[in-house]
Parts: structure tokens; C-alpha cells; sequence
């Protein structure tokens, strides 16, 4: 019913264009490494807002043709972050993570009010739209905490620049029933020592990796949350790299974050069948399931921009 009611509200702004704001924070959680227990996966997350113009000729009826890059905003996150007991010398205190305003790292424009500007964002642009990129490995202040709200800026350039704004709160998590039986347990034995047995793990070979993963949260009101499937190689010897993705079902553009507003049916599932070319050769895989809390996003925004926030659950597949 909510999307049919987008749709419909849609149908009345067909008026030329409007600046839209398409975000998403997304996190994998840290996981254990099969081969040297000391080093592990570590947590990742990423906020990424998709920011341009759209032709809202027939707002129904979006493609990438309709979208138009606005690509010199002034871009930042602020959130209130909850000490770690886990972390020495953590604390709690509010922080405001904001672009520094250097043309060499993308970010052409300083954020209002920043005294502690990083470089971490970085500005990415094609002719659908500006990618706007903030990740935990080149800031390490962007942490990913349940029930936190996080509010996402974009200030558009000039003397009369307009704010663009998201609030994001990750909520629950689902996890996939195949990770968290007893058997899913991986044993490496190395040249010296004894075998290290993995939890949440499963051994596969090569042309058999092809796997169903069910949901464990029950639908609420009837229907489950949305979910997407990320599927990428992780590397052991390297566990700070980031994965290089196989597979995933996250939309990744503007005009496909846009699409999602529309309709989110297709990510209410209750399991999903990850495909053989996921796990294209020998080697170790994270498989991880996000699920999707919905935010919001300004009001002066193109009513369908989208915020969303995507907490994780994972397990490690490895393909021999």
C-alpha cells in the first residue's frame, strides 16, 4: 500500500526537474579467519548518497536518461557514538564526519562548520548522478551502531545553497539458518599446531557452490523486512582488504535506489538462491544477508529519494 501511494503522489509532481537523494549505509559484520584466528575479518561500513536532478516529466517512469549529476556538494554524517567497552580509550561523544573541501580527493566543497574535516569522502560522478562515499577503512571514526540515528547533509554549492538531508537508523538483523547450525564448521590444519575449526563456515568445491540461504526472522504484520544478498572473495593472508564482490542484489545506483521506492517486493524474501557464478573460483567467500531499515529523507527532496539502513549478518564459504 505505501508504494502504491508513492506512485500515486508521484504521478502528481510531473512539473520538470527536482533534486533527488538516494542513500544507503551498509555494514558486514567481523567474522573469524579460517586460517589465523589472531587476525581477523574486521567489520566494514559504508555510506554512500546517490545526489542529482531528475526529470519529473513522468516521475513513474525512471531511467537513466531522467538523471543529471550534482557533483560539487558540500557532504557530511553526524551521529551520537556509544562507547565501545571493547575499544581502549573509547568514548562517548558526537561526531560530525565532514568533507574538507579538497578538489584532489573529489570533495570540492567544505562543509559548513568543520574543524575537523577528513578525507575519507570521496566523489565519484557519471551522467546519472554524483556518489557521494564515506567508508570505515579511510575513516575509521564511522562506526555501525544498532538504534543509532545517523543524519546524512549534502549542501549544494553557492551563496544560496540548499541543504538535502537523510536520517538513517540501523534496526534489526535477520541471519541465514545455514550459518548458524552446529555442523557449519570449517577445519583448517596448519603446517604446525593443531586444526582451527570455524563456526559459522561451510566447505564447498568448485561447479557445487550454487546455495539456498533461508531467513531466520519471522514476517511481521505478514511480511518480512527487505533484504540483499552480498557475496564477495575475502582473502585470509589480507583480512583488512576489502572484499572483491561476486555477487549482490543491493542496488547500486541513483536511478536503482529510486526504482527500489517504487517497489521493495522482489526483497521480502524468505530465502534466496545464490548463484554458482557468486563463487566464480577456489577460494574464500563472505556471504553476508543485509536487512533494511528504512529512514527518511527531507522534505524539500524529490519525494521518491530514499534512505535506507542495512545491518548485517555473515558467514564464510570456502571453495576448494
Amino acid at each position: 500500500m505505501r508504494h502504491a501511494l508513492v506512485a500515486i503522489a508521484l504521478a502528481g509532481l510531473a512539473c520538470g526537474k527536482q533534486t533527488f537523494l538516494a542513500a544507503a549505509f551498509v555494514q558486514t559484520p567481523a567474522l573469524p579467519n579460517p586460517t589465523d584466528p589472531s587476525k581477523p575479518f574486521p567489520q566494514f561500513q559504508v555510506m554512500t548518497a546517490y545526489f542529482g536532478t531528475i526529470d519529473t516529466t513522468d516521475p513513474t517512469k525512471i531511467d537513466a536518461s531522467k538523471l543529471a549529476p550534482i557533483k560539487d556538494a558540500a557532504a557530511s554524517v553526524s551521529f551520537h557514538h556509544k562507547k565501545d567497552p571493547n575499544v581502549a580509550g573509547d568514548v562517548d561523544e558526537d561526531r560530525y564526519i565532514c568533507a574538507d573541501g579538497r578538489s584532489d580527493t573529489g570533495t570540492a566543497a567544505l562543509s559548513p562548520g568543520c574543524t575537523n574535516p577528513t578525507t575519507g569522502w570521496t566523489v565519484t560522478s557519471n551522467s546519472t548522478g554524483a556518489a557521494y562515499i564515506l567508508n570505515s577503512s579511510s575513516e575509521k571514526r564511522l562506526t555501525f551502531e544498532i538504534g543509532t540515528p545517523y543524519t546524512l547533509a549534502l549542501i549544494t554549492s553557492g551563496a544560496d545553497g540548499e541543504a538535502y538531508g537523510a536520517r538513517l537508523t540501523p534496526g534489526p538483523q535477520a541471519d541465514m539458518s545455514e550459518f548458524t547450525v552446529p555442523t557449519a564448521t570449517c577445519t583448517f590444519t596448519p603446517p604446525i599446531g593443531n586444526p582451527i575449526v570455524t563456526p559459522r563456515c561451510i566447505q564447498t568445491t568448485v561447479g557445487h557452490a550454487a546455495m539456498m540461504v533461508t531467513r531466520t526472522d519471522a514476517p511481521v504484520n505478514g511480511a518480512r523486512l527487505p533484504a540483499f544478498i552480498l557475496v564477495g572473495n575475502i582473502n585470509p593472508s589480507n583480512p583488512t582488504a576489502d572484499p572483491q564482490i561476486t555477487f549482490k542484489t543491493i542496488p547500486d545506483s541513483g536511478e536503482l535506489l529510486l526504482k527500489y521506492v517504487l517497489s521493495d517486493v522482489p526483497y521480502r524474501w524468505a530465502s534466496f538462491q545464490i548463484p554458482e557464478s557468486a563463487f566464480p573460483q577456489a577460494g574464500y567467500y563472505l556471504v553476508s544477508i543485509l536487512t533494511v531499515n528504512s529512514g527518511k529523507v527531507s522534505g524539500n527532496a524529490f519525494l521518491g529519494s530514499t534512505a535506507l539502513a542495512a545491518s548485517g549478518a555473515a558467514g564464510i564459504v570456502i571453495v576448494q
